[in-house]
């Protein structure tokens, strides 16, 4: 069993039993008041200049690849110095089992900055999807884990909801699926899910497929700004990376350079 198929089963256990009523959820949702563009974060911040990356800085404490390498991660101090080092987003992992994650880690992260916030998860029920609609500001859809008319129902739902949705695509056959629906928010994953391997020319090599009115996210393997600046040339200004920044001693200045490939020592505090 590949590690991909091991993550959706043990997040359909976690939810199979999970029901909320719409009336319950409506309620609740209703004192949302809060909300926040993700979408409109990335494309403002690449229009700050032309060597100016929008990434969304990751908070991850670990994968199935690398096991726990930031154990000790604090959702509030990681996103506070994230906004700080310039990030034009948060991501959250909020997987358990596999990535050390949680919706709780989502809501102290949000609640400490004023950035958009991502909850990255293996999305694959309605449930889910009002969850995330209670407390973030974009979801994770990945185009390997669904069939077309699930992608499109959840993201219609999201969108209903007020929510941003990155749809993640691997590959070609992903990328066909998605085609009919023409999602403005695409995220290419350069990791293979099922073996965990990466390749960092995929999000180069699949861009030619998306038009200039999506978005595209590069995401998986960015270790540096030389990774950024070669992807660049491809097009991409939007990036997600996690484990790099994750694992950092200085997180501010990681991001700083990640953004704008300039060390801004006088700044630090």
């Amino acid at each position: 069993m590949n590690t991909l198929k091991k993550i959706i089963d043990s997040r359909r256990k976690d939810y199979e039993s999970k029901v909320i009523s719409e009336t319950e959820f409506r309620i609740r949702y209703r004192e949302r008041i809060n909300f926040r563009s993700f979408h409109a974060a990335l494309q403002n911040k690449v229009q700050l200049s032309p060597n100016t990356a929008a990434v969304i800085a990751e908070i991850k404490r670990g994968s199935p690849s690398k096991g726990l390498f930031a154990p000790d991660l604090d959702p509030v101090i990681c996103a506070t110095e994230y906004e700080k080092g310039g990030a034009a987003c948060l991501s959250v992992l909020t997987e358990p089992h596999y990535f050390s994650g949680s919706l709780d880690d989502l809501i102290m992260a949000r609640e400490s900055c004023q950035l958009p916030v991502l909850r990255k998860d293996f999305i694959i029920s309605e449930y889910q999807v009002y969850e995330t609609a209670l407390y973030a500001d974009c979801m994770l859809l990945i185009a390997r884990c669904l069939d077309a008319p699930q992608l499109k129902d959840l993201y219609d739902l999201a969108a209903e909801l007020r929510i941003d949705v990155l749809v993640e695509v691997f590959d070609e056959e992903d990328i066909r699926k998605i085609e009919p629906f023409h999602f403005p928010l695409i995220g290419i994953n350069n990791r293979n899910l099922a073996t965990m391997n990466v390749d960092t020319e995929s999000s180069r090599n699949f861009v030619r497929y998306f038009t200039s009115d999506q978005t595209i996210v590069a995401a998986s393997g960015i270790a540096s700004r030389a990774d950024i600046e070669t992807t660049m040339k491809s097009g991409i200004r939007s990036f997600l990376i996690g484990e790099s920044l994750s694992k950092s001693s200085d997180r501010v200045e990681t991001l700083r350079q990640f953004v704008t490939g300039t060390f801004q020592e006088n700044n630090r505090s």
